[in-house]
């Protein structure tokens, strides 16, 4: 097991490393936020320690008065005892001697005895963290009124297909690292030669800084999570040829995940959420590439607000971010201004399947006219997930 993941991990490694090869053909200035905008985000939630209630059986030991009976034995020996003492002499009845110990209360008596029971109870105890392998299959089809996000939109439908595989290991209590490799390609209906298949790759530490909240279930808690990645795009043209560019991105993120917004609880007992939860982030990363004019800083603040809605395991939520873009080696210098707005509803009936609908509009704004655009997607999202 040990070096099978090793050999995972330097596989990432070798991914992640800038290909030698350089782009051939002019690669499209607007290139990253293009497969961005299409390739689903990572997952920045936390992977916070769990409960769960076991039932514990105990044999215990305890005493108590009892009223017994008496052997007829120990009847008669005592009735004996009792008429020597008393100097009395029984009537000539048959019954004589049986009233009499019924008389003296000879019958029964009281009795501290001991005796043992099985106590059953439910106690909730911690649950043991383990590493996670999660195989997922996720597809869409867009339609953006701006698909080649240029001054002059041209709407088009883009069909998206993603596999990958996720490795979740857990560090210390709620800690883990996150590795995850796979592949993504965007099929557009009419700009055909916008076409792109894509190798991804990234490597995450999760340190949850402050557990703000306590609750009960993840659902419930409210945390202050700082990340680490490290992640790499090698985008191919279609049928992975020709090689386009490679994109390898540091980046670092603070959030303040699962806020209470509404003060009110939903789900079934044991897996508790907030009605109505918050999550805000702040996130800096650097762009290096191949292509020296698709090296770029960038700043994103990110905010979002999720519903549980009275059906179960549907949520909707709205959210946005603005962000800020400076590349540091493009001709005459270039800043965007990227400001974008969504509402999405997720449908989730069982662990395994997750259906979704999002509404996405986007304004980007440049120092170099040419690269402004702004645009509205729709697009029906399927996300399956096996996780072992």
């Amino acid at each position: 097991m040990q070096r099978g993941f090793l050999r995972f991990i330097c596989l990432i490694a070798a991914l992640v490393v800038l290909p030698t090869v350089t782009a051939f053909a002019q690669v499209d200035p607007n290139l990253q936020v293009r497969i961005e905008t299409l390739t689903p985000p990572r997952d920045r939630k936390p992977d916070l320690p769990e409960t769960e209630v076991i039932t514990k059986r105990s044999v215990r030991t305890y005493t108590t008065k009892e009223v017994v009976a008496v052997p007829l034995a120990e009847q008669q020996r005592r009735l004996n005892k009792i008429l020597v003492e008393k100097n009395l002499m029984l009537p000539m009845a048959a019954d004589a001697r049986e009233k009499a110990i019924k008389e003296f209360g000879l019958d029964r008596e009281t009795r501290t005895v001991t005796k043992k029971k099985v106590v059953t109870e439910n106690v909730v105890v911690p649950k043991p963290r383990a590493t996670k392998v999660t195989v997922a299959a996720s597809t869409q089809s867009v339609f953006d009124s701006n698909a080649a996000k240029t001054p002059s939109a041209v709407g088009d439908t883009v069909f998206g297909t993603t596999g990958s595989i996720t490795v979740n290991v857990p560090v210390g209590v709620a800690d883990s690292f996150i590795f995850q490799t796979g592949v993504s390609d965007q099929r557009y209906a009419k700009l055909v030669a916008k076409n792109v298949d894509i190798f991804i790759n990234s490597a995450t530490y999760n340190r949850v800084l402050n557990i703000v909240a306590q609750g009960k279930t993840d659902g419930t808690t409210t945390s202050d999570v700082m990340s680490y990645s490290l992640g790499s795009s090698t985008v191919y043209g279609s049928g992975f040829n020709p090689y386009l560019v490679e994109l390898f991105t540091p980046s670092v993120a603070w959030a303040r995940n699962n806020m209470d917004l509404g003060g009110t609880l939903c789900g079934p007992k044991g897996k508790e959420a907030f009605c109505v939860a918050g999550t805000f982030v702040a996130v800096g990363d650097f762009t290096f590439s191949d292509v020296a004019t698709q090296r770029n800083a960038s700043a994103r603040l990110a905010g979002a607000v999720t519903w549980q809605t009275p059906i179960a395991g549907l949520t909707a939520s709205a959210g946005g971010f603005i962000q800020g873009r400076h590349f540091t080696e493009f001709p005459g210098g270039r800043e965007d201004l990227i400001i974008q707005a969504s509402a999405r509803a997720d449908w989730t009936p069982n662990p395994y399947v997750q259906v979704s609908g999002v509404l996405q509009a986007t304004q980007q704004f440049s120092t170099v006219k040419a690269l402004e655009w702004n645009g509205l997607a729709v697009f029906p999202y399927l996300k399956l997930k096996v996780t072992f």
